[in-house]
């Protein structure tokens, strides 16, 4: 069922070609550790090469040995592997995030030492329901919900993507594979732990295919901004911070809002938020002012808006 089901997601997503060389991270919990042994099963029938590499962040005594693990599953497999370590400074506001952080950094110089060009990783379908439960949660659109990329602009990978969990668990049980489950998956004081053991059990009460809806949510999501990525005019080859109405006019309400989410970013390296941008398309109606913040505001006047920066501005005010 796995092998039937990464064939095709590696086909559809377009996930690599021949001849590719293709690191697989690999912690040695379940997922990363079915996701190398399926790999191997089809590297010939893909065309692509493998090396595994584990990356010790030093934060159990136990990695060490758990690394280990991973390098004699590797072996037995015959493919080559690379250990790497990262270090974390303590106190962290949120380890996870900086855990994953220089994870991906380690794993970015490996495989450009091993003249690898991607980075395969053992996200499930369940990790995208759940990345996509967090997001809606805090108020997401729909760049957001796009969830977790089967295929990033890195070159990360994600042939598990269509697997669900419990798929890939009975597939590494069925197979007596060695693996570790990771204690942190059962600390409460992880946002996605909440989501995983206490809100989704409560969501598959009232609808069993809750997973599935929000992975088809994502993919629906990623389709749309796939298609306005198409369709919204490219930004002025020269910076300027003044754009005239005609250059807007044209363009549908979501083109214009990505439009210009990507002019003012460009130009100002501000964020905008959903707030924001209610607000500038209410300013096209009228001459005013918003407030984005960090001294920076978008006015508009005499047909046009116009980006400016005063060093001490400091509230986000607006008029219309």
């Amino acid at each position: 069922m796995i092998l039937s089901t990464v064939r095709r997601t590696m086909r559809e997503r377009a996930l690599v070609v021949p001849g590719q060389h293709v690191l697989v991270a690999c912690s040695g919990g379940p997922d990363s550790t079915v996701l190398l042994h399926v790999l191997h099963r089809l590297r010939n029938e893909l065309g692509i090469t493998l090396r595994a590499a584990s990356i010790d962040h030093g934060l159990r005594p136990e990695s060490g040995i758990e690394i280990r693990q991973v390098a004699k599953l590797a072996q037995s497999l015959g493919v080559p592997f690379t250990a790497g370590a990262v270090k974390l400074e303590a106190p962290e506001a949120s380890l996870q995030a900086r855990a994953r952080e220089l994870r991906y950094a380690a794993l970015r110089d490996i495989a450009a030492s091993q003249s690898a060009t991607a980075i395969a990783v053992g996200h499930t379908r369940d990790d995208q329901a759940e990345t996509v439960l967090a997001r809606l949660l805090r108020g997401a659109g729909i760049h957001g919900l796009r969830g977790i990329e089967p295929r990033r602009q890195d070159s990360v990978i994600r042939p598990l993507i269509d697997c669900s969990r419990a798929e890939v668990r009975g597939y590494a049980e069925g197979r007596g594979l060695p693996f570790v489950d990771d204690p942190s998956n059962h600390q409460r004081s992880f946002e996605r732990v909440r989501l995983r053991h206490e809100l989704l059990p409560i969501l598959r009460s009232e609808d069993p295919r809750i997973v599935d809806h929000l992975a088809s949510l994502a993919d629906e999501a990623a389709e749309l901004m796939a298609y306005l990525d198409e369709v919204t005019p490219p930004l002025p080859e020269e910076s300027t911070h003044r754009v005239s109405d005609e250059v807007l006019e044209g363009m549908a309400s979501p083109v214009r809002r990505r439009w210009l989410r990507a002019w003012i970013a460009r130009e100002t390296g501000q964020p905008l938020s959903r707030s924001h941008l209610r607000q500038i398309g209410r300013l096209l109606r009228a001459d005013g002012e918003v407030l984005l913040g960090s001294g920076w505001a978008v006015r508009r006047e005499e047909g046009a808006l116009l980006l400016e920066y005063r060093e001490h501005r400091t509230t986000r005010s607006h008029r219309y």
